[in-house]
């Protein structure tokens, strides 16, 4: 009795493995190393900065029987720089579930509006930003308020060039106040031989009326050939009615081209302002930024990079910061597996 017992143990165990086997299983990621040196009005932010980022991502896909499939994705990162090192960070972990029904994901995985945002940034490998820690304003045109907490999230098929998607992450029992929801489409279009994509968002989180935050974002980029342009626009406000004390909105444009040879070009500019924190005498807090970049894929899997930004920051009412401007030039050398 016992034997058969064993041997059946061992025949459902090997029958386990065997339809574990029939999953996809990856392992990729991405090593980054980087040389920063920044100008800057702000003595703590002035100076020379080495820097690393690395990632690896596990995943998983299987499509069972009735034409489901069934994904999973975790990913480590680490990221540290001469003052700080955040070691063994676990990224992202969500559990996918698609089908003809578009795709559900469920884990700590991006907010939607992140999903289907769109900034000048995307066409800039490097994003680097030179704004005081203690300003209150964005650096960038594009989506705003995405984090990777823990959430419900849905993605519908592609329609024709059509899909949206909504998400919802609560922020637990004792914190409900801090939930947030959000939403957004995109719809892609050939044209002229290229391609042109408009993305919209929105997100909403909950707070005390000087808390809650609400932001909206949207843009188009036009893809021809070897070359992409990107216009967005974004808007951003932290507190509700009396309490509100910031109202940002910013505008960006970028361009890339590939040259061949593994060369490519990008550029940027992007202007962000500040209403709420503007002084008796009309000025608001304001931030603005170009970028520059050339890119060079050495060999398949790595890639050398420069890239050059210069910043101009204005206060405003915002007491607790200081006006600054200065410029970041920063060598990366990237490896993907």
């Amino acid at each position: 009795m016992r034997k058969l017992l064993l041997t059946s143990s061992a025949l459902v165990a090997a029958a386990s493995i065997s339809s574990y086997a029939v999953a996809d299983v990856s392992v990729s990621g991405g090593f980054e190393w980087a040389y920063k040196s920044t100008s800057s009005g702000v003595a703590a932010s002035d100076g020379d900065d080495f820097a690393t980022d690395n990632e690896i991502v596990i995943s998983f896909s299987n499509k069972t029987d009735s034409g489901l499939t069934v994904g999973g994705k975790m990913e480590l990162g680490n990221y540290n720089t001469d003052a700080a090192n955040t070691t063994g960070i676990i990224d992202e972990s969500v559990l996918t579930i698609g089908g003809g029904f578009g795709t559900l994901r469920l884990g700590n995985e991006d907010s939607i509006n992140e999903t289907f945002g769109i900034g000048e940034h995307d066409l800039i490998d490097e994003d680097l930003g030179g704004a005081p820690g203690s300003s209150s304003i964005v650096t960038t045109a594009g989506e705003s308020g995405s984090n990777d907490s823990n959430k419900l999230a849905y993605v519908t098929p592609n329609m024709g060039g059509f899909q949206a998607g909504y998400s919802i992450a609560d922020s637990g029992t004792a914190t409900q106040s801090t939930d947030q929801t959000a939403m957004g489409f995109s719809y892609t279009m050939p044209i002229a031989g290229g391609s042109l994509a408009v993305k919209y968002n929105k997100q909403s989180t909950d707070g005390t009326a000087s808390a809650e935050t609400e932001a909206v974002n949207y843009g188009a980029q036009l893809t021809m050939g070897a070359a992409s342009v990107i216009v967005a626009h974004g808007e951003s406000t932290i507190g509700a009615g009396s309490s509100q004390s910031d109202d940002r909105e910013a505008n960006g444009l970028s361009i890339r081209y590939d040259l061949g040879g593994g060369v490519s070009i990008g550029a940027s500019t992007m202007e962000a302002t500040d209403d709420k924190d503007k002084t008796t005498a009309g000025v608001a807090e304001k931030y603005t930024a170009n970028a520059a970049e050339v890119s060079y894929t050495v060999a398949p899997g790595l890639t050398a990079k420069v890239t050059y930004y210069d910043y101009d920051y204005k206060r405003g009412l915002e007491t607790a910061s200081v006006d600054d401007s200065g410029s970041i030039t920063q060598v990366t050398i990237s490896a993907a597996f």
